[in-house]
């Protein structure tokens, strides 16, 4: 089970850093040869079959065009579910429009507390919000 400071560290990076708008806090929590994938990964690729980041540097790129393409967007962590390797935020995100969507990313870390792979999920079709991304 990881232990509760584990959990906090990624809940902090999470929260506090897609809040902040910061990059270089979610990004610390993040292992070099993370996976990642999201509905939302074709915007930035322009393949729509392609939903899967692999390493650092193109997931940090990732992180960073959506912050750029959704402005004003506040999230808040609801609930997290902790089992061995995994921890599962499940969210609401809050955006400018008065809208409130929610999501749960799994995330598995390594034996150091790094994420080696983060899966989003969510609750809506990605072209529900087409509207409010910016290109």
């Amino acid at each position: 089970m990881l232990d509760d400071g584990i959990v906090t560290a990624l809940r902090r990076h999470w929260e506090d850093g897609f809040n902040g708008y910061d990059v270089d806090v979610v990004m610390g929590a993040v292992a070099q040869d993370v996976v990642f994938s999201s509905p939302f990964v074709p915007r930035l690729t322009g393949d729509p079959r392609k939903v899967t980041i692999e390493g650092y540097a193109p997931f940090r790129e990732y992180i960073a065009d959506s912050m750029r393409r959704v402005p004003d967007i506040r999230y808040s962590v609801d609930a997290a579910y902790v089992s061995t390797q995994t921890v599962i935020f499940v969210y609401s995100c809050h955006f400018s429009d008065g809208q409130v969507r929610t999501g749960a990313d799994s995330i598995r870390v390594d034996d150091e507390g790094k994420i080696v792979e983060w899966r989003c999920h969510y609750t809506f079709e990605p072209k529900a919000l087409d509207s409010l991304i910016e290109d």
